[in-house]
């Protein structure tokens, strides 16, 4: 099974094209694999190494579902804070919003999915066994996954159907921060020493985890990484910018009233 991580890593730190070239292709991708796995773990999983696929659904998967939403009714504080707002929405429909007629400020009803975030990149979008065109939907507040083309998103879907069936609704994409030039940088620099580390290269710079030790005459000392970093500048300042309170995990909110798209996790 092979390891699962963003295509496209930058060698560039390496060498000239040739030399790049010239290395051992097997150690080459397991040094890539275990540049991106130690990236996610030192970003807390922040940095997205591998795309998830999810199949969304309607909260109720009903044609017509009765959602509820509890909305504080205020005074005359701000324009717009009259608590509910009777009117006859899309579809001829009497609806309840929270002060505007989308109940989000917009003249028309939004069609969205909430997808668990944050939403880095969007890789692909199957619908009725097509994939969509990437002009049909943005992502609003990092997680809200709004349709764009005057359609909507499907109420209920084939869920026996594999996530590109035909009547199957997916959405392909990186939770966390997507790859961009930079992290694809990063984990080529990082992918590099752990190269060099493979072969037994003298100017790999990462550093070996062991203090000194005196055992039968023979002492050895080196240094550990600082804050468990790799002690290589550039990955350190990455790893910072997105993790600088060295967080061991994502922190993450938990409703018992939201309901998570399915997830395929084994399939044959």
């Amino acid at each position: 099974m092979p390891i699962c991580y963003p295509p496209g890593t930058d060698w560039a730190c390496y060498g000239d094209q040739a030399t790049i070239d010239a290395l051992d292709a097997e150690i080459k991708e397991r040094s890539e694999a275990l540049a991106w796995m130690q990236l996610a773990a030192l970003t807390a999983d922040q940095l997205a190494v591998c795309p998830i696929t999810v199949r969304p659904c309607n909260q109720a998967c009903l044609a017509h579902p009765h959602i509820y939403q509890v909305a504080g009714v205020a005074g005359g504080h701000y324009a717009g804070a009259t608590g509910f707002a009777p009117h006859i929405g899309a579809g001829g429909r009497w609806v309840n919003a929270c002060g505007c007629a989308s109940g989000d400020c917009s003249c028309t009803a939004l069609c969205e999915a909430i997808l668990p975030g944050p939403v880095g990149d969007i890789t692909e979008v199957w619908l009725d066994g097509a994939v969509l065109d990437v002009t049909a939907y943005r992502v609003d507040n990092g997680n809200r996954l709004v349709r764009t083309d005057g359609e909507c998103w499907p109420v209920c879907q084939d869920m026996t159907e594999d996530a590109h069936g035909s009547a199957a609704f997916s959405v392909t994409y990186y939770r966390g921060a997507g790859p961009d030039p930079l992290s694809l940088y990063i984990a080529g620099l990082l992918a590099a020493e752990y190269y060099k580390a493979c072969t037994a290269d003298k100017s790999c710079r990462l550093p070996a985890r062991l203090q000194s030790v005196a055992r039968q005459g023979v002492t050895y000392q080196v240094a550990f990484g600082e804050d468990d970093l790799t002690g290589i500048r550039e990955v350190d300042d990455f790893v910072s910018r997105l993790n600088p309170y060295r967080l061991k995990m994502p922190p993450a909110i938990v409703s018992p009233d939201s309901r998570r798209p399915r997830q395929t996790t084994w399939s044959r």
